[in-house]
C-alpha cells in the first residue's frame, strides 16, 4: 500500500499544486484545530467548537502518545520522497494531521447537511493525502491516524455524555 501511493504522489507534484497542498496540510496540525475551533466558536457554536477542541486535542494526544511506541521513519528520511515542509518531529506512525483531521470530521458531520457531511469528510481525506504529497508521511500512516482521531472523537462523546448525564442528574 505504501509504495504504490508513494509512486502516485511523486507523479502528482508541480510548482502549483505542491504550495496549495503545502497550505493545506495545516489545517490537519494542533493550529489548524485552534482556528477551526475559534470560528465555530465566534459564529456562535460553542458547543462545536467545545467539541472540536476536545476531541482534536484528544486525537492529537493519542497520536503523540503512540509515536515513541513504534519507531518509523518518515518517507523523506530513507530517500523515499521529497519533503516540502518543515521536518516533523517523532515518528512516523500514526499521522497526527490525519488524526486531528478525522477527528473534526467525525464531530462535526452529524451537525452538518448531507452534503456538508461529504465536504467535512473530503477534507479530512484530503489532509491525510496531502501527508503522502509533502512527503512526512506513508499511507499506513495516514490510514493509522485517521483511525486514531475517528476513536478519539468517539471517546470524547462516550466521556462528554456521561459528564452531561452526571450534571443533569444533580
Amino acid at each position: 500500500m505504501d509504495r504504490p501511493a508513494r509512486r502516485l504522489m511523486e507523479r502528482g507534484h508541480g510548482p502549483r499544486i505542491d504550495p496549495m497542498v503545502a497550505g493545506l496540510t495545516d489545517l490537519g496540525s494542533i493550529y489548524g484545530l485552534g482556528g477551526i475551533a475559534v470560528s465555530l466558536l465566534l459564529t456562535g457554536r460553542r458547543s462545536a467548537s467545545r467539541d472540536v477542541a476536545a476531541a482534536g486535542v484528544f486525537a492529537w494526544i493519542a497520536a503523540q502518545g503512540i509515536k515513541p511506541l513504534l519507531h518509523r521513519h518518515r518517507p523523506y528520511e530513507t530517500g523515499g520522497a521529497r519533503r516540502l515542509v518543515a521536518p516533523p518531529a517523532g515518528s512516523s506512525w500514526p499521522s497526527g494531521h490525519a488524526a486531528v483531521a478525522a477527528s473534526t470530521a467525525a464531530v462535526l458531520a452529524p451537525r452538518l447537511s448531507p452534503a456538508g457531511r461529504v465536504a467535512t469528510v473530503a477534507g479530512a481525506a484530503l489532509i491525510g493525502v496531502s501527508r503522502l504529497h509533502v512527503g512526512v508521511h506513508h499511507a499506513t500512516d495516514v490510514v493509522a491516524g485517521l483511525g486514531v482521531g475517528s476513536l478519539s472523537a468517539s471517546a470524547w462523546r462516550l466521556l462528554h455524555g456521561r459528564w452531561a448525564a452526571r450534571a443533569s442528574a444533580r
